[in-house]
């Protein structure tokens, strides 16, 4: 239900008058409460909700003056004091007489695109009573544009002095408005008639300290060029992402941009700055009747640092001052992340391509090599449609094949304008599992495309023996190293083996290497001559060591 509520104090006369719904009483009651129905922003004027000044207008709407048959001579006060920190003032026959019907008034327009649903006026009033035959008096009126009496939101008429003043309750029906203005003019019960002089506030004056209007405005803003950047072209959102677009609203103006997730708005950004932006503490209180810019374009930029993680369907939109929303991109899905993944990783930088990679000489993925060869291992980024992306790097992730073995990365290998790469295994390489992984940014955290090779190698193991002959009783010392890094905590089990030239290995003896990969063992021959052996040490493969069995050089022994 809509309500006019007047009120008076003693000398100087202070109205606070009001036209508002229900929910709009929660103005009354402290500085930059917002309330009302969607679609619709609040103006202050004259004094913001703390009490400091603010203008009364600006280009597009809000407090204008005018008069109405006033004595040329003048005789009257009309001016805008808000700048000052003071009042919207009117003071109508102070120092010359005004003829009858005359008036001053102050307006305030709502901005095109927009219209009045509520308001709040600060002020102070005064009317002269009858004082000659004439019966001049003064007239204070409040009206809606279009409406006339008997339907004044407030009219204070005739009364003499400063005597008590009634309560006057006014409904407002019908569709709101554009404008509303108050009025001191001078009137009277006999024709013709004037108004005389009055030194002091003539027959009517009025002062505004202060207003609260509520306007609706229910166009939404337009695209007006489609979205590009980062956050169209980029399948992941992560830091700071832009997107460029163009938008105009013919209301209270493109306010700002709403970044949706699930359906959800989580992150806003102001496209403008003062008075493009709401009282502390309140969504939509400004201090211009149109606050912000008819038109914005160009890129701007939004966070994802208060984002959720993880794959969403996201939306941006464009809002303006009162609410309304249009679609700038989407809905579509992102992956979210809530740090900056770097710059574009490579030319053009993809979100779909292809690694192809073999070790040089074959055609599989898995390479068998012994300890300390190098093999080469080749490759080629490609886009999904068969071109090569040059200068990106490709990520290398190696896993040792031990048990528990956690995953390290090396230097990335980058690709030449051919979108290919090339490495050269370096001496003394573990058993191990290669992952080539393209990010389309240099910092992702999920890669585009993986690809996997194998590399299998034959452990390292040295073998001396202490003679090349013996007789029957004499020992040979059998010593060795395993050349493999990392060794187990415990040490590794090597197997020392001999055979007949050309027979099948027999294992004599196991032994321990020791931290530093170090084994020795004794053999005493117990059998005459003449033979000749053939010894070795043996690594077998284990959970615990990173390499596939692997065996010695082969070393002879004759026994005369």
């Amino acid at each position: 239900m809509d309500c006019l509520f007047l009120t008076r104090t003693a000398r100087p006369r202070r109205l606070v008058y009001a036209v508002a719904t229900a929910g709009a009483l929660a103005t009354l009651l402290g500085p930059g409460a917002t309330t009302g129905a969607a679609a619709s922003y609040e103006v202050w004027s004259c004094r913001d909700p703390a009490g400091a000044p603010v203008r009364s207008h600006d280009d597009a709407g809000g407090w204008r003056s005018g008069t109405y048959k006033t004595n040329v001579a003048g005789g009257f006060v009309l001016e805008d004091q808000c700048p000052r920190g003071a009042s919207l003032n009117a003071s109508l026959a102070s120092t010359n007489v005004q003829p009858a019907g005359a008036n001053l008034s102050w307006r305030f327009a709502a901005p095109p695109a927009t219209s009045i649903t509520s308001y709040e006026i600060e002020m102070d009033g005064f009317v002269r009573g009858v004082t000659d035959a004439d019966g001049d008096f003064g007239d204070l009126v409040v009206v809606r544009d279009g409406e006339v009496d008997p339907n004044y939101d407030f009219r204070w008429h005739g009364y003499a002095g400063y005597g008590p003043v009634a309560r006057d309750v006014r409904r407002w029906s019908g569709s709101p408005v554009g404008g509303f203005a108050l009025f001191a003019a001078c009137s009277g019960q006999i024709m013709p008639w004037s108004c005389e002089a009055d030194g002091k506030a003539g027959v009517a004056a009025f002062s505004v300290y202060r207003s609260t209007v509520r306007l609706e405005d229910r166009e939404a803003p337009a695209v007006i060029a489609p979205a590009t950047g980062d956050a169209v072209t980029n399948s992941t959102w992560a830091g700071p992402t832009g997107i460029s677009f163009g938008a105009t609203d013919q209301g209270g103006g493109v306010y700002r941009m709403g970044i949706e997730v699930d359906g959800q708005v989580l992150s806003t950004v102001n496209l403008a700055g003062e008075p493009c932006r709401s009282w502390p503490g309140t969504e939509r209180t400004f201090l211009a009747p149109k606050p912000c810019p008819s038109s914005v374009g160009g890129v701007s930029t939004f966070d994802t640092k208060d984002l959720p993680e993880g794959v969403h369907t996201v939306r941006v939109l464009v809002e303006d001052a009162a609410g309304n929303q249009a679609t700038v991109y989407g809905p579509t899905t992102k992956r979210l992340r809530k740090t900056d993944p770097g710059p574009n990783n490579g030319t053009p930088a993809v979100d779909q391509a292809v690694i192809k990679a073999a070790w040089e000489g074959r055609e599989s993925d898995l390479r068998s090599i012994k300890y300390d060869q190098q093999p080469v291992l080749r490759g080629q980024l490609l886009t999904a449609a068969g071109q090569p992306i040059r200068d990106a790097f490709v990520r290398v992730t190696i896993t040792r094949d031990a048990r528990n073995s956690p995953p390290f990365e090396r230097e990335s290998l980058t690709t030449n304008s051919e979108g290919r790469f090339r490495w050269r295994m370096p001496k003394g390489s573990s058993s191990r599992r290669i992952q080539l992984a393209y990010y389309q940014r240099v910092r992702d955290d999920q890669p585009v495309v993986i690809k996997t090779l194998r590399l299998q190698v034959a452990a390292g193991v040295t073998l001396g023996l202490s003679r090349k002959t013996a007789r029957r009783g004499q020992s040979v010392r059998l010593r060795g190293t395993l050349r493999g890094r990392p060794l187990p905590k415990g040490g590794k089990v090597v197997e020392l083996q001999a055979r007949d030239p050309g027979g099948r290995w027999i294992t004599f003896r196991t032994v321990r290497a020791n931290g530093k990969g170090a084994f020795s063992s004794r053999y005493r021959f117990r059998n005459a001559g003449p033979a000749r052996f053939q010894m070795r040490a043996r690594v077998r493969r284990s959970g615990d060591y990173p390499y596939a069995t692997g065996a010695s050089p082969v070393r002879s022994i004759r026994i005369r």
